[in-house]
């Protein structure tokens, strides 16, 4: 099992990766982190180590400006196709962005996990070849994702 301090050396050798580069290292140091909880599989222990974290914490990573920056994207998350191999949800992404809205204060945990959903939803086009180095949106896309995901791995290393 990997342990914390190898997963806080792989956050800290994050910084010096182009975002690009960095959403995929920090989405593996938070499956590693997940990894350490009890489950089943890979969505059991994500939903387990969110559940681990304050609700202040994770109220703050979900009113962040990177946060906003995600779902006030104009266009919106998942209506802009980049490769026609690429699948677009923008219902499901509509219906997530719409839930973390109305969670992100009452109940941060749920919102917590939609904006998961998001976020393993860009990192996983990424790695499928539907997010480019050389895209303004995607640079901002992946800007933003990145650092909701250093924010979230901070708070769970703590």
């Amino acid at each position: 099992m990997t342990t914390v301090d190898e997963i806080r050396k792989e956050v800290q050798d994050s910084t010096r990766l182009s975002d690009y580069e960095a959403v995929d290292v920090l989405w593996v140091a938070l499956v590693k982190a997940a990894n350490r909880q009890a489950g089943k599989n890979e969505h059991q222990r994500m939903m387990e180590l969110v559940r681990t974290l304050s609700d202040d914490a994770l109220i703050a990573i979900l009113n962040s400006g990177d946060t906003n920056r995600l779902l006030d994207l104009d266009p919106s998350l998942e209506t802009v196709l980049s490769d026609r191999h690429e699948a677009l949800y923008p219902d499901k992404t509509g219906e997530l962005i719409r839930h973390i809205r109305e969670c992100r204060n009452g109940e941060p945990k749920a919102g917590m996990l939609s904006l998961g959903e998001i976020i393993k939803r860009i990192r996983n086009k990424r790695a499928h070849g539907f997010k480019s180095r050389n895209s303004p949106r995607d640079a901002e896309i992946l800007g933003a994702t990145r650092a909701i995901l250093f924010g979230l791995l901070n708070a769970v290393l703590k």
